[in-house]
């Protein structure tokens, strides 16, 4: 049994040769097609109003446009957004809501306007300066309508630019005028395998101290045996020495303790009884791991005497500042660029 539904070649019928005749048929269906759409439009606003929880069971009507409608979840916020700034609605509390662009709403729903210049109206209308009164906000939109009618979107956002340039020259004032303060970051986090994995984001002082203690470091071990260590694993074995050093240092504070702390002398329970000249406890040195290409001259231990002074009458200067001193054993290497 054969179908009767067979579709015609061209269901106008149109004449072949009109070009005019093809151009008015294509307007008055994108007409009727963008007035159809601004009814939806209504019908959205009206849901909202009626409260689309109480009639469906959404949390919001973008949401229940995105199901009846079928179509993405950007898509449905921008139909819907467009709708409630197009139509005016009620409030729960009854209050009527008047739109953002009331005059855009009623060129709308006659099918003059496209989606894309309607939206454009609606961002400019929102930005406006709230010191206009209602007069000269409807005199501007106005203007943007008319253009929408006959110009393409790009033309309507640039007729809104100098809309908004004249009404408002000195823009939208900032939050927060002064720039952020952005501080060092830094991560470290052990993986299953026991390894540690580090990132961080320093500032540009930080980055470049760090940077000179690498350098000098990271250089190729010297000797007749060939190194054959990749430029990352040079580095992280520098960093490993620097680790080393620092934790060798005499003014690293013990764990769990701050710099205030270690400043602190304790109180004798009864200083009457100690004896007037008491020797001052010496500092033991923390025992750090030695690098396996560390060379054979290094950094020279601490003195006894250096270990006997107390701390806390005592600032050294900074461990970077002594770890930036060259080593003996990198006196013949080739100057290269500062970068690790």
């Amino acid at each position: 049994m054969t179908s009767t539904n067979n579709p015609k070649a061209f269901p106008l019928n149109l004449p072949e040769g009109d070009a005019e005749l093809l151009l008015d048929e294509l307007q008055t269906r994108l007409r009727e097609g963008r007035r159809l759409f601004a009814e939806v439009g209504q019908i959205l606003a009206e849901i909202e109003s009626r409260g689309v929880r109480d009639l469906y069971g959404y949390n919001s009507v973008a949401a229940f446009y995105e199901h009846v409608a079928r179509v993405p979840r950007a898509e449905a916020q921008r139909v819907t957004g467009r709708a409630l700034a197009l139509n005016s609605r009620r409030a729960r509390d009854g209050t009527t809501i008047d739109p953002v662009a009331p005059l855009t709403g009623e060129s709308a729903s006659t099918g003059a306007l496209a989606e894309a210049g309607i939206d454009r109206i609606v961002t400019v209308m929102k930005r406006l300066p709230d010191h206009l009164d209602a007069d000269e906000r409807l005199e501007a939109e106005k203007g943007l309508v008319e253009l929408a009618g006959v110009a393409r979107p790009r033309d309507v956002t640039m007729a809104g630019t100098d809309l908004l340039a004249r009404h408002n020259p000195v823009g939208k004032p900032k939050d927060d005028p002064e720039p952020k303060r952005q501080r060092s970051e830094f991560w470290l986090r052990q993986k299953r395998t026991g390894r540690w994995d580090m990132r961080g984001n320093l500032d540009p002082e930080t980055g470049a101290r760090l940077n000179a203690l690498l350098v000098p470091r990271a250089y190729p071990a010297p000797g007749e045996v060939a190194d054959d260590r990749a430029p990352a694993e040079r580095r992280g074995d520098a960093f490993a020495e620097i680790v080393d050093l620092a934790e060798a240092g005499p003014d690293i504070p013990a764990p769990r303790q701050t710099a205030e702390r270690v400043t602190e002398e304790p109180q004798p329970a009864q200083p009457s009884e100690e004896p007037a000249s008491r020797p001052k406890p010496a500092q033991m040195p923390t025992q750090g791991r030695q690098s396996p290409y560390r060379g054979s001259e290094g950094v020279q231990k601490a003195t006894a005497a250096e270990r006997s002074r107390n701390v806390a009458h005592l600032r050294p200067p900074r461990w970077w500042a002594r770890l930036s001193r060259p080593r003996s054993g990198n006196a013949t290497q080739p100057q290269k660029p500062l970068t690790a």
